[in-house]
């Protein structure tokens, strides 16, 4: 017990300096960040609370909670800052690796568990999302906590209603932070897993039907209200239109089904070249068997659902990151007491090759910043450098270190690594790379030409960005080039921001009526802002 208590303050000090040092050290990027705050910022300003807005319109792509989430953090620090906007992500981090310490501590070992933490602490992906305002994380926290719950409560018989209520709740929470999905993911695991294990008594047990009456009145009593507030045409827009009909077909971020297969290797970096390995193992293993299944049925039934969705990102897999720690944090634990080293080639053949990777990484740094760093950093030379030192250093130590007597401690130097690396990364690397990736002194640049009563429009892109930065809402969206010209035709001083190649094609069509204004560039769009008057 007092070794757990250690392990979980260790966990709890860790996250805590990786997550949240320097937390509102830039700016918010696009696309996300700068769209949840300013949601956030109408709910504030505006106190409607049920149905999120966005530009003063009604908003139908997500539920309220995380915005109410980003509100409150604003209301506890006094402000709607970078800060407040990423605070949630943070601690549903930090609550995300303690549970699943808990979780790898019930299915394999205590150590294992606490391998399983880091692994998810440190991996590129889960750490850049953890010190972001993104929903996915928040999400997979209540995914989690239900997949927790419903195995525990399966196993722990004098509880499992309690067990089963508060996974019941988990999942309507998660339904509040990111619809279906909130639902989809624990149902598809938990109730997949135990047909698989022909266990119809989980089915059978009454015990759900307490969690389940919960769940409807939570749900039912949100739904009511944001009926009440938006009618049939907000729900349909939230529930299908917005939501389950991209699996099917979708404009936005469409691609293929292999789509995952390239990606989530390298999201999960550093910890993916240890995957095979660890499944390697734990088929072959007879010890903790079952847990490994379990953990393993979790990462494949989701990561087949979403290849399946034709809308695909990086982060919409971050729910499964837990069960892919889970299996590496097993191997290593097992290998941390593999006395006989009969285990020797499912770490020294990963190892070899994370290490020749990190060395290539590190001598292509000064490459890389002699080629493209200055469009990025402002001192890309001491940064190659300096990350470069960090990870082939720390690579081939890492390596290194293998032939020690202490068998964990290749993992706790990949730890130091990645945990060095990542707060070099939030200190150093994020505050420089904003000057390329901040919406803010483009927006600083068109407050400045602006006075009352000008009116500001964007053409053909959503640029939350300028709502957040210019702190003017709402501008108003024209989508064609004759609505553009109707625009430009106003009698009063108007001005619109384009993408400079949209620009291109309109110029001859728009000039009589418009002049550039201002030049600028946000991450990889360079922009212009037009006015229909000479300033």
């Amino acid at each position: 017990m007092k070794r757990s208590i250690v392990l979980v303050f260790v966990l709890i000090a860790f996250g805590g300096i990786l997550f949240f040092t320097n937390l509102g050290g830039w700016d918010l990027w696009h696309p996300d960040e700068p769209r949840y705050a300013q949601i956030a910022k109408e709910m504030l300003q505006g106190g409607r609370w049920i149905i999120p807005h966005l530009n003063s319109e009604v908003y139908t792509d997500k539920p309220p909670l995380f915005f109410w989430l980003i509100a409150a953090a604003s209301k506890g620090l006094g402000e709607l800052n970078e800060t407040a906007a990423r605070l949630p992500s943070a601690v549903f981090a930090l609550f995300t690796i303690m549970l699943t310490f808990f979780l790898g501590k019930r299915l394999f070992s205590e150590e294992g568990g606490f391998f399983a933490a880091l692994i998810l602490a440190t991996n590129g992906e889960f750490f850049w999302l953890a010190r972001r305002a993104s929903i996915d994380v928040t999400l997979t926290f209540f995914t989690t906590s239900a997949i927790f719950l419903f195995f525990i409560g399966f196993r722990e018989q004098k509880s499992k209603q309690l067990f089963y209520v508060m996974a019941y709740c988990a999942m309507a929470v998660g339904v509040l932070t990111k619809l279906q999905v909130g639902v989809i993911v624990p149902f598809l695991v938990v109730t997949g897993y135990f047909i698989l294990q022909r266990e119809a008594r989980f089915f059978k047990d009454l015990s759900h039907l307490p969690g389940l009456v919960l769940f409807t009145i939570i749900l039912g009593g949100w739904l009511y209200w944001a009926y009440l507030s938006g009618g049939v045409d907000y729900l349909w827009g939230l529930l299908y239109h917005k939501t389950a009909s991209t699996f099917f077909d979708t404009t936005s971020h469409p691609r293929p089904l292999y789509y995952y297969f390239v990606n989530f290797p390298a999201d999960f970096l550093p910890w993916s070249v240890f995957l095979p390995s660890a499944l390697i193992y734990g088929f072959s293993s007879k010890s903790n068997r079952r847990g490994f299944i379990f953990v393993f049925f979790w990462f494949l039934i989701i990561f087949i659902f979403f290849s399946l969705a034709k809308a695909k990102r990086e982060l919409y897999l971050l729910p499964l990151y837990p069960a892919a720690s889970l299996m590496v944090g097993y191997l290593w634990d097992e290998f941390s007491t593999d006395a006989e080293r009969k285990m020797g080639k499912l770490i020294a053949i990963p190892l070899s090759v994370l290490t020749g990777v990190l060395v290539l990484i590190a001598v292509s740094l000064p490459i890389a910043a002699w080629w493209k760093g200055s469009v990025y950093l402002e001192h890309p030379w001491e940064i190659s450098l300096i990350s470069g030192l960090i990870l082939g250093a720390g690579g081939a130590l890492c390596y290194v270190s293998y032939y020690y007597h202490r068998r964990d401690l290749p993992f706790y130097v990949m730890v130091a690594v990645t945990f060095a690396f990542g707060l070099y990364a939030t200190m150093r690397i994020f505050p420089e790379i904003d000057k390329y990736k901040s919406a803010r002194p483009f927006s600083q640049s068109i407050i400045s030409v602006m006075r009352p009563p000008d009116q500001l429009a964007i053409y053909r892109f959503e640029g939350a960005e300028f709502n957040y930065y210019t702190g003017i809402n709402p501008i108003k969206k024209v989508y064609d080039k004759e609505e553009l010209k109707t625009f430009l035709a106003s009698h009063q001083r108007v001005f619109c921001i384009l993408k400079e190649k949209h620009y291109a094609k309109l110029e001859k069509d728009i000039a009589p009526q418009s002049s550039i204004i201002i030049r600028g560039k946000v991450g990889h769009r360079p922009l212009v802002l037009i006015s229909n008057r000479e300033i």
